[in-house]
Parts: C-alpha cells; structure tokens; sequence
C-alpha cells in the first residue's frame, strides 16, 4: 500500500511538472482617432514607448508575446485629442482577461494590468 502511495505521489509531481505554464497574451487597443501613447511591459521586462497614429476608431494596435502564469501583464495609454477615446485590452489564450476604455478624457490615463492567472 505504502509503495503505491509513493509511486502515485511521485507520478503526480513529475506530470504536474511537464504542464505547459506558457500563455499567449495579447495588448490591443482601438476606438482612438488621433495619435495616442502607450507604454507597455514588453515580453523582456522592459518598458516601451510607443506612438500610435490611426487612420480611423475601427484601426488596432497589437503586441503579441508568451508569459508564463504568475508573470505581470501592463499597458498604460493617453491621448491629447478632446474628440478621441481610447479602449485598451488585455487578452489571454484569446479571451479578453482585462479592459478599460476612456472618451474625451485627455488628462487621465487608461492603465489595464493585472497578472497571468494560474489554472
């Protein structure tokens, strides 16, 4: 009894050990009519600025990369435009995790961030 025990514990460990922890995480923002700024950690740790210049509301920015669960996810966004908005969203394995949006707000900041959730 003792050795299955001890064979199911160690078999447990080494399948919860081989579970893929990797999530695909997307940022997307639209709604924007005018340039718009974002900083956003990067798949790297880093921080990056990024100037946005849309043609319409419908156009979309996207950054795509891999976390790992438990990995903190941040995108901040502002836009000076009194006639434009800003929605931002954060999606993870292609369902929406996080989103904030803003019309005719140009003092304020739109930040959505969070961390990858465990399953």
């Amino acid at each position: 009894m003792k050795k299955i025990l001890i064979i199911t514990a160690i078999a447990l460990s080494v399948i919860s050990c081989n579970q893929d922890n990797t999530k695909s995480v997307t940022y997307v923002t639209t709604n924007a009519i005018s340039e718009y700024h974002l900083n956003c950690l990067q798949a790297d740790g880093s921080v990056n600025a990024i100037t946005v210049a849309p043609e319409s509301a419908q156009d979309e920015w996207r950054y795509s990369f891999t976390a790992d669960q438990g990995d903190i996810v941040y995108i901040s966004g502002y836009y000076k435009d009194i006639n434009s908005a800003l929605k931002i969203m954060i999606i993870v394995d292609g369902k929406i995790y996080k989103q904030a949006s803003t019309e005719a707000d140009t003092i304020n900041y739109v930040t959505v961030s969070g961390t990858i959730p465990y399953e």
